[in-house]
């Protein structure tokens, strides 16, 4: 019963990883790459902070 429970799986792989090809089309200037932290515009999304109303039970820490 204990042999079955992985469904006949193997057991050393519990994980896959899908990492999609990326075409290099262009990229950044060293300067600007330094500046938000990738070389490629593709992967470049920025943390937008919104302002939280003091009666929307923000997070302040």
């Amino acid at each position: 019963m204990n042999g079955d429970y992985y469904g006949g799986r193997n057991e050393g792989s519990l994980a896959r990883a899908y990492v999609p090809f990326q075409i290099m089309n262009q990229v950044y200037s060293p300067s600007e790459a330094l500046e938000k932290g990738t070389l490629f515009p593709e992967l470049y999304r920025p943390y937008m902070v919104s302002r939280m109303d003091t009666y929307g039970g923000g997070f302040n820490g």
